[in-house]
Formats: C-alpha cells, sequence, structure tokens
C-alpha cells in the first residue's frame, strides 16, 4: 500500500490558535498520525519551554514531534527569494554556526530532545555542514521538498511534499496547483502532506486540505518519520529509493 506523511509546519507558540485548530481539523478527519514540526524559539521571541501549557498540549497529543529549525529566520538572500520570505534559516550558515544554532535549538526542546530524531530545515533548505552537524548531534533523518535523507547511509527516499505558499501572489497561485500537484503525485509511493499553521488563517486552504487528506487518507497508510526508518530500514519494498551522493534540496 502507498503511504502518507502528514505533517504540520511551524509549531509554535506564536502560531498556537493556529496550532490548536489544526491539530482538532486533522482529528476530526480522522488523521490519527501526524508529525508535528517544532519551531523551539519562533523569531528568537518564543522559546517554547516559556509557554509550558502549549508544550504540554503538544506531548500530550502523542504524536511525533520533530525539529524545525531554531528561529525559522534566516538572511536575505535573493538566490532563494523564490522560494522563501527570509525563512531559509540555515542556508547561509557556516559549520561553526550551524552548530550552534542546532545546539541552542535542542537546549530549548529539554527533555523532549530525547525522543525527537528527525529535521525539517525551514523552507526545507539547507547547507554543505548541515548533514554533518546532525549527524553528530545524533538525529536520524532530514528532509528536504523532495526526499528524505537517511543520515546513517546516504539513502535517500524520494517522496514530494505537497505544500501551500503563505506569500501574497504565491499562495493564490499555490490554491490552484496543489489540487494539480496531488493527481501528479498519486502514483508516488511516499507523499508528504505539508500542512502549515499559517493554512489555518485561510478557510480556502482548511477546505482544499480537507478534500486532499480525504482522498489520501483512502489510498494510503498513514506513517512517521521514525517508523519509515524502522520498518524494515528506509529499502523496505521502498520503489524510487537511490543512493544519495550529494545534497538534496
Amino acid at each position: 500500500m502507498r503511504l502518507a506523511l502528514v505533517e504540520l509546519h511551524d509549531v509554535s507558540p506564536y502560531y498556537e490558535n493556529e496550532t490548536y485548530s489544526a491539530i482538532e481539523f486533522l482529528k476530526e478527519l480522522g488523521i490519527d498520525k501526524f508529525s508535528l514540526l517544532l519551531i523551539p524559539n519562533f523569531s528568537g521571541n518564543y522559546p517554547i519551554t516559556k509557554f509550558k501549557p502549549f508544550l504540554t498540549y503538544l506531548i500530550d497529543q502523542g504524536q511525533e514531534i520533530v525539529l524545525h529549525g531554531l528561529t525559522h529566520r534566516g538572511r536575505v538572500s535573493l538566490t532563494k527569494l523564490l522560494y522563501t520570505n527570509n525563512e531559509g534559516e540555515f542556508y547561509a550558515l557556516n559549520r561553526e554556526e550551524t552548530a550552534k544554532r542546532l545546539e541552542e535549538a535542542i537546549h530549548h526542546l529539554g527533555k523532549l530532545s530525547k525522543n525527537v530524531s528527525f529535521f525539517v530545515p525551514p523552507a526545507w533548505i539547507g547547507n554543505p555542514w548541515l548533514e554533518e552537524v546532525l549527524s553528530a548531534f545524533g538525529f536520524k533523518g532530514v528532509a528536504y521538498r523532495w526526499a528524505i535523507k537517511v543520515l546513517s547511509n546516504g539513502v535517500k527516499v524520494e517522496s514530494p511534499a505537497l505544500t501551500f505558499s503563505n506569500r501574497f501572489l504565491l499562495s493564490y497561485l499555490s490554491l490552484k496547483a496543489l489540487p494539480i500537484m496531488s493527481k501528479f503525485t498519486e502514483k508516488a509511493h511516499l507523499v508528504r502532506f505539508a500542512l502549515h499553521t499559517k493554512d489555518f488563517r485561510d478557510p480556502r486552504k482548511v477546505k482544499m486540505w480537507e478534500r486532499v487528506l480525504t482522498s489520501a487518507k483512502k489510498h494510503r497508510r498513514l506513517i512517521s518519520y521514525e517508523e519509515l526508518l524502522s520498518e524494515g530500514g528506509p529499502t523496505f519494498a521502498f520503489q524510487g529509493v537511490k543512493q544519495a551522493w550529494g545534497m538534496v534540496y
């Protein structure tokens, strides 16, 4: 059976109400397995440890928590302007800066860090040192826009991420594009459905997600990042898995 990984991006006290709405939405749809992509200190002003009721709520969901950067804010980059609005947090960092930022992110997670072993860089943009540093911190895998990379052996699991843009003009265009992309990826063995908390400010996106996820649930088995690697390893009956010799973006 084909697989689906449902993930909620930008989980943070900054998006507290949107996070609650998103999780309740998924529950109502019967999506009983999803990953929460947590930003430990959004914009440097919302450290998760200072919002204990919110953190307790997340833990109580019993869902996989994935590290999603530290602040979700990066330097201005004209080359990445099409993909992100200064959210490529790790793009311009050197090895030392990458390690320092990850160390701070893990510190913010506290005891929760013991259960966090996967990383999704903001805007799915990494840098040449990210995988090396993640491995040193004990992470098992990292996910980019079109694939998931297993850090222990370099295997790349191809899996497109379907998502909306939340930037002004691109937001409108993505409303038109997502149904097309959903059809285009129907035969993919693994598809990631990347909801963002900010989507829940737009009823049109919520309605579209309802339609897309309801359809996916009928034809795909829900899976987490952890399960993806634990079920006999990442090559278990996978089509489209190949060795990754370079960086994946």
